[in-house]
């Protein structure tokens, strides 16, 4: 897919290939979580870790936590370096660009993961920052010196 004089994506793209990205996501953290219980079962034995939750045992702590977040931000951090679209992105033809067009930098895919957090928790309010900037760019494109393009449409192969 080639890019569309590099006009910036409508929000409304941005955020349906964020609800499919999330599906994935999603499934990536019930498998952590499933491997996390397989490994405590083997560790603490279905009737020490049935007994230990009943007085309150946490099956998550802060390494499973972290390990979640690792997990989310190999995904996206993945995909942005690589391509510059994650599946989700790619369903709805839209890339991660840098300011010279390029593909964005590992350091710029942590900034714009960490920042996206905030944005997205605030009831969206980076996101939708993009319906005020002049350039359409949302929290986590300004932090990160980054844009979301709009793609063209690939002709069909007879």
């Amino acid at each position: 897919m080639e890019a569309s004089n590099l006009n910036p994506a409508p929000i409304w793209r941005r955020a349906a290939a964020m609800l499919y990205d999330s599906l994935l996501i999603l499934a990536l953290l019930f498998m952590a979580g499933f491997l996390n219980l397989f490994i405590q079962l083997q560790i603490f034995g279905d009737e020490q870790l049935k007994a230990m939750t009943e007085q309150g045992y946490n099956l998550g702590g802060p390494f499973f936590y972290t390990a979640l977040l690792v997990i989310m931000y190999g995904f996206f951090g993945f995909f942005w370096t690589r391509s510059g679209q994650t599946l989700g992105m790619q369903a709805w033809r839209i890339k991660i660009v840098d300011r010279e067009n390029h593909l964005i930098t590992p350091w710029q895919s942590i900034i714009r993961f960490l920042v996206a957090i905030p944005s997205l928790s605030l009831a969206g309010a980076g996101l939708l920052w993009a319906l005020v900037d002049q350039k359409k760019r949302s929290w986590q494109d300004l932090a990160s010196s980054s844009r979301v393009i709009l793609l063209e449409k690939t002709a069909k192969k007879n």
